[in-house]
């Protein structure tokens, strides 16, 4: 009798295995950065191993006061972030066509804490009007989620982005134009943030786009975030469980 239920768990574990997919993987595990679209001022981007979140590489943003970071010139304006676009497919797991669902996570590392000044994190973008939909911020250690045309966050974490320490965010995210229909639902290292109605898709056609690194005020600083283990996975509990274990992970210090 044990035997045979033995049998049936794997059996369970390996059907479950078998119909969860992973749609595209940003790990930085190319050692390289190919596996992201165009990057947005590349000039802060690297590829490193000194700290990872898993495996051998994950990528480092690092912004300064230097003209090389100001974006297109504009004086109050610093930013470097690595870029993912989802495309426009008849499979709906791979587009953000209304009703489609999107599970995406990604894991961050700050060495340093963050000025108080507003830091946006990870934010989704539009292609046809570069409208900025919902994003997180970080403000010295304290991490928020916000609709970007909101005038407050939906929440705030005090210690949401504590350095030292490796956190992760999960999205759940349903695409409508309907702001009764479309949502987003978070976790931040495995705690449910809540879900969250607006409208996450600008108009019908749009193709939705995340950016991931630091986009600031212009500040006369260094600030550095490691970022790794971005996946886009095609159900809840891929994304939740995908190396959940290694939240809270630290690295060596310099």
């Amino acid at each position: 009798m044990k035997t045979y239920l033995f049998v049936l768990f794997c059996s369970l574990v390996i059907s479950t295995n078998a119909q969860s997919k992973i749609l595209w993987l940003g790990d930085f595990e190319t050692g390289d950065i190919s596996q992201w679209s165009t990057p947005i001022n590349a000039a802060g981007l690297s590829v490193v191993s000194d700290c990872v979140f898993d495996g051998d590489y994950a990528g480092k943003v690092t912004l300064t006061g230097d003209e090389s970071f100001l974006w297109n010139g504009n004086k109050d304006l610093n930013r470097s972030e690595f870029h993912h676009r989802l495309l426009k497919t008849d499979a709906i797991e791979t587009s953000t066509q209304e009703g489609a669902d999107t599970f995406f996570a990604f894991s961050f590392y700050l060495p340093e804490a963050f000025s108080e000044h507003k830091h946006e994190l990870g934010y989704w973008e539009s292609d046809k009007s570069w409208q900025q939909i919902f994003r997180f911020n970080i403000q010295g250690k304290q991490l928020s989620f916000q609709e970007s045309a909101a005038a407050a966050p939906l929440w705030q974490l005090p210690n949401g982005a504590a350095p030292g320490q490796w956190h992760r965010l999960a999205l759940h995210i349903h695409w409508s134009t309907d702001p009764k229909v479309g949502s987003v639902e978070t976790w931040v290292n495995g705690k449910h943030m809540g879900k969250h109605h607006f409208k996450t898709l600008p108009v019908n056609d749009a193709l939705m786009f995340t950016q991931i690194g630091i986009l600031r005020s212009q500040e006369n600083s260094r600030e550095v975030i490691y970022i790794d283990g971005a996946l886009r996975t095609d159900n809840l509990t891929e994304l939740l469980e995908r190396n959940r274990y290694l939240i809270g992970k630290t690295c060596p210090q310099k």
